[in-house]
């Protein structure tokens, strides 16, 4: 009895010492083994993951992404005298990080180099420099798409253009890297993961309705035409007025996704959808087509141009004074007469004209998958005093965005219903389940077929005999009108300002693609769309025919 107690006597007295020498050496270690210690060094980062992918409507790839080399600076190991030989390879505002005292253990250098730059500099094997791969966004179209497809943040959160309108289903959350260093300050990646997530490429996709080969040519076209044309400002928007589909979109002047140095003032702007202007003559044969739709105008009616109007106390002008004498809804039309529009503005109530612009999609959004869209401005009817009607009938004091006219002309071009514009085809999440599916919409009625088929042979031979000569082309019978208008400021329109636009469709009688084209403040070869914008919108017909990609949608 007494033997086994001394024996849990000296087990006592054992634990007490082994717990003494424990407790010793938590709080008052070898210095060797606090040094060791401290050598260590482990850091956990977000380093960028995939997005899921845009493609065109035939599965072309718009915008992807791919690995790339971000450096970082320890600088417990970084020695000052490698700085000559880093800034051999690295720019001067990279470098000059590293002249001043540089604090903690992690300080990010420069992210997202191309894996062959980044290579080089980790091949150097400089002490303090790691690289860790990240993803970063790239559009192989470049500025061909940039508008349209937007861009991104260092941290691959959309911001702008379908990035953005999809940035829920295709953004993915960053990978949690684990970096372990080990006393001679080399580095391990013990793990990586995504944030709660497992790591995986992500199946999230987009499908756009755009069809890559027209956005090549639209876009060469409008930014060549800008360009000659000295333009501020253009937009060009093409689209199947049947279904609804943007099949182009092309916005001047142009940026770079991939070069932030070029995200400067307007450039960011995609003038289709965010662009406000009054848009003109163009809006005549919309008004044209209310009027006659409601009663107010009928095929036999006929109107007296006498070269101008006085309309309270305003008096509205033909261009160069001229008198077009008798016109019928044609010649009005294919005049661009003035006169004769503002007697038909002055027919209508204001209240009526006001829901009818309202229901052809005027001074509302026309919801296309697009962030930024403009209402455009139509003003109330309790503003609509004096002239104002008829200035109306003129396309002044009414502002429109290049997707609204397409809209509209895609009306008179279907029979008569206004189509919603749409961009994306389909929209997959992460898990590769579809979430959004883009088809044909509905709107209104705006025109009877009858109507819109005399709107039709209007607008083709307002080209072949009118405004819009410098748009027909000689393998398609193509129809629509020009349209330039001064631009107002402060209530006071500028003497030297204009927008110049051609809206039209082919083929006329069976049309299969509307197509707008708007130049902003021209000052190169003068600004009347007849001679700038309506040369354009043929050229981009005739590469079209002639590639073979006009008979394929």
């Amino acid at each position: 009895m007494r033997g086994s107690r001394s024996i849990w006597f000296v087990l006592y007295l054992a634990f007490l010492i082994v717990s003494f020498k424990v407790f010793q050496l938590c709080l008052f270690p070898d210095s060797k083994v606090v040094t060791w210690a401290r050598s260590q060094y482990w850091q956990q980062i977000l380093a960028t993951s995939s997005r899921g992918i845009i493609t065109d409507r035939n599965d072309v790839t718009l915008a992807l992404s791919v690995p790339k080399w971000s450096l970082f600076v320890d600088p417990a190991f970084w020695e000052a005298s490698q700085l000559p030989v880093l800034s051999r390879y690295l720019p001067k505002g990279v470098t000059d990080k590293l002249k001043r005292p540089l604090e903690g253990r992690f300080i990010w250098l420069v992210r997202k180099l191309s894996l062959s730059e980044g290579e080089k500099v980790l091949s150097l094997k400089l002490k303090g420099i790691y690289g860790i791969k990240e993803m970063e966004r790239s559009y192989p179209f470049g500025r061909h798409m940039a508008h349209l497809l937007g861009f991104v943040d260092i941290d691959e959160k959309g911001l702008a253009g379908v990035e953005k309108q999809w940035d829920v289903f295709i953004y993915t959350p960053p990978e949690i890297k684990t970096l372990v260093r080990d006393a001679a300050g080399n580095l391990f990646e013990m793990a990586s993961t995504l944030s709660g997530e497992e790591a995986v490429l992500p199946k999230s996709k987009v499908t756009l309705t755009i069809d890559w080969r027209l956005q090549y040519i639209v876009d060469n076209a409008l930014q060549n035409g800008a360009t000659e044309n000295g333009a501020e400002w253009a937009a060009a928007v093409c689209m199947n007025p049947i279904t609804g589909e943007v099949l182009a979109m092309s916005s001047y002047p142009p940026y770079d996704p991939e070069n932030r140095s070029t995200f400067a003032g307007e450039r960011l702007r995609n003038n289709v959808t965010g662009r406000v202007y009054e848009p003109g003559s163009v809006l005549k044969p919309i008004m044209m087509g209310i009027a006659m739709e409601s009663g107010y105008v009928t095929s036999g009616s006929v109107f007296r141009c006498g070269g101008s109007i006085r309309i309270a106390d305003h008096t509205i002008r033909e261009v160069g004074g001229r008198a077009h004498g008798t016109e019928d809804i044609y010649k009005i039309i294919i005049n661009s007469c003035n006169v004769g529009m503002a007697q038909i503005g002055m027919m209508m109530p204001v209240n009526f004209t006001y829901n009818a612009l309202r229901s052809w999609g005027f001074g509302v959004p026309t919801g296309i998958e697009l962030p930024g869209e403009e209402d455009g401005l139509l003003p109330l009817p309790s503003q609509w005093w004096g002239v104002v009607p008829a200035n109306i009938a003129l396309g002044q004091g009414i502002a429109v965005t290049p997707i609204q006219l397409a809209q509209a002309f895609s009306a008179i071009a279907n029979g008569g219903v206004l189509v919603r514009p749409y961009l994306t085809k389909a929209v997959f999440d992460g898990n590769g389940e579809e979430v959004y599916y883009g088809q044909r919409r509905e709107v209104a009625r705006v025109l009877s077929p009858q109507t819109a088929k005399m709107m039709r042979t209007a607008l083709r031979r307002a080209v072949v005999e009118g405004t819009g000569k410098r748009a027909d082309v000689e393998a398609v019978k193509v129809a629509g009108k020009t349209g330039t208008a001064q631009v107002a400021h402060r209530g006071q329109y500028l003497k030297d300002v204009h927008v110049a636009s051609f809206a039209g469709f082919w083929p006329y009688d069976n049309p299969n693609y509307v197509l707008v084209i708007v130049l902003g403040n021209p000052r190169e070869k003068g600004y009347m769309a007849g001679a700038i914008a309506a040369p354009i919108f043929k050229s981009i017909v005739e590469e079209m025919i002639s590639t073979g990609l006009e008979l394929n949608n």
